[in-house]
Order: structure tokens, then sequence, then C-alpha cells
């Protein structure tokens, strides 16, 4: 007889709840139970002395996730998202990468800077503005009523022009005062046809216009590096803003993905409890399933 009142007691329970929203329990501390499982229990233990519940899960099976916390999640943080999805693998790519492109565009854009710093000063020592002045006055304004100087306007620039060379349409002065990257980008890079009168030791010849010399060639090299380290920094922004709408995205999938899984368990609970079985403490195994 004792046997088989063990083998009952090992008993495993399937039962199913039909509930409209809320249900009926038979103790103060545990879930309701269903009509078939209250009278096995009152059959078996009439005295129920003790009733301990144990969860099998840290969380309910059928439990949804917000997809629009998972997408703003990873928006702010790449691989946030997926932290809370529960993925630490994808968590450390797309963090890995955050990390990785913001570390390039921090030391891309210092050399940038490093370098953009070199090339300004080497202009300033290498490059006079009174000699380009001197130039421009004396080849095409003497005998005019106009002087270009430090405070020549826009507007008096525009009816020197009329005495100048066709080449010559940068006006210096105003970049010098309101651009300075345009300033030390036109000085260099239309040195040819304009600013080569300014270029220390420059020559200058009738067909092909003022020849690079050394100084003029060594501040360009110096002008490209800087441009290529500053470039190279707006393709970490870029890496970074990709990989923070791609780390949005996928967590927001994985959220998806992790409802309609849920969708598919939703009502289903599964628990296992201790009885006091005619004195002796016994396990059971109770699932349940909500219509």
């Amino acid at each position: 007889m004792k046997p088989a009142i063990y083998l009952a007691s090992l008993f495993v329970l399937f039962s199913s709840q039909i509930s409209s929203g809320q249900a009926q329990g038979l103790s103060l501390d545990t879930p309701s139970l269903s009509k078939l499982e209250a009278g096995f229990l009152a059959q078996n233990n009439p005295s129920l002395k003790q009733r301990v519940e144990t969860s099998l899960a840290d969380q309910p099976l059928g439990e949804r996730k917000s997809i629009q916390k998972a997408f703003l999640l990873s928006a702010i943080l790449p691989g946030a998202g997926e932290y809370y999805m529960g993925s630490k693998t994808r968590m450390l790519i797309f963090g890995g990468i955050e990390v990785l492109s913001w570390t390039g565009y921090l030391t891309y854009h210092h050399k940038g800077k490093v370098k953009e710093k070199a090339f300004r000063k080497f202009a300033d020592e290498h490059w006079s503005l009174d000699d380009y002045l001197n130039y421009v006055n004396e080849e095409f304004l003497d005998g005019t009523n106009w002087h270009y100087d430090r405070d020549t306007t826009p507007e008096e620039w525009d009816s020197i022009q009329t005495y100048l060379p066709p080449s010559f349409i940068h006006d210096v002065i105003d970049a010098r005062k309101h651009d300075r990257q345009q300033y030390y980008e036109m000085i260099g890079k239309y040195y040819a046809w304009q600013f080569g009168a300014g270029w220390r030791d420059s020559e200058y010849d009738t067909l092909d216009g003022w020849y690079r010399n050394e100084n003029a060639e060594h501040y360009e090299d110096m002008r490209d590096l800087s441009n290529k380290f500053l470039k190279r920094a707006k393709w970490g922004i870029g890496a970074a803003l990709v990989n923070r709408v791609l780390s949005a995205f996928d967590a927001a999938l994985l959220a998806k993905s992790h409802n309609k899984r849920a969708d598919r368990f939703s009502g289903f609970s599964l628990r296992a409890e201790v009885i006091d079985y005619y004195g002796e403490p016994t396990p059971q195994l109770i699932f349940t399933k909500r219509f």
C-alpha cells in the first residue's frame, strides 16, 4: 500500500483552468488551482498541513518585452537593447564597434588638428600677405584709383577685379578676416594662379604662372595630410551612426521575435510544490493552461 501512496504522490498533474480575468484560489499565498487539482488535494490530503510553492523559472512563461524600449536603448547606447533582451554576445559586438568607432574618431581628429596647427604656423612663416599685396598693386593697380591693402572691403574688391587677370577671383583680405579655413586653403591651393607672389623665393613664368617652390610644396603636403586625418575622423562618426541604427533595429527584431515565442506559450504556467501527504513531505509538479 505504501509504494502505491508514493507512486500517487509523484504523479504529474496536468490541468486546465478556464478563467475570465481572475482565478479563484484555494489558499492565501498560492495561485488558483483547477477543480481537478483541488479535488485531488482534498481527496488525498484532507488536512493540508503544509504547502510550499517554488517557481521553476525567474520569469513566467509568456512574458513580453517592449519593442520600443529595446529600440530606444540601443539607439542611445548600442548594445544596451541587446542586453535588455538577454543577448550578451550581441551586446559585446555592437558595444565593441561603438568603442572602436569613437576611438578612431578621437584619434584621427586629434592628429588632423595637430597637423592643421602645424601647417598654419608654417604658412604664417613662409607666406607673406604684404608681399602678395605689393605684387598686386605694382603689377595691376599702378596708375589706377585703387589700392589693395588690409582694409579693402569686399565691395572695393569687386571694383578692383576689373583690373586683375581673370584667374584672380579670391579676396584674400575678406577670407583672412572672416574665414580662416578658407584663407589657409586658398593661399596653397591657388598659388599657381593667384597667390604665388606671397610665397618667398617663388618664381614666375609668363606661360605657366607661379612655380611651386619647396616651401609651397611642403605646405601642401602638410595640409593634405591634415585633411586626410580629419576625413578619417568623419568616417569614425559615420561608423558610429550606422552602428547605432543597426543595433537599434537588431534589438527591436529580437524583442519582436521574443514576443512571438511568448505569445505561443501565453497562458501556460509551471510550478513545483511540496505538500504534506499523510505526514510525509511530497514533491508535486503542476502544469496549468489558461484559455
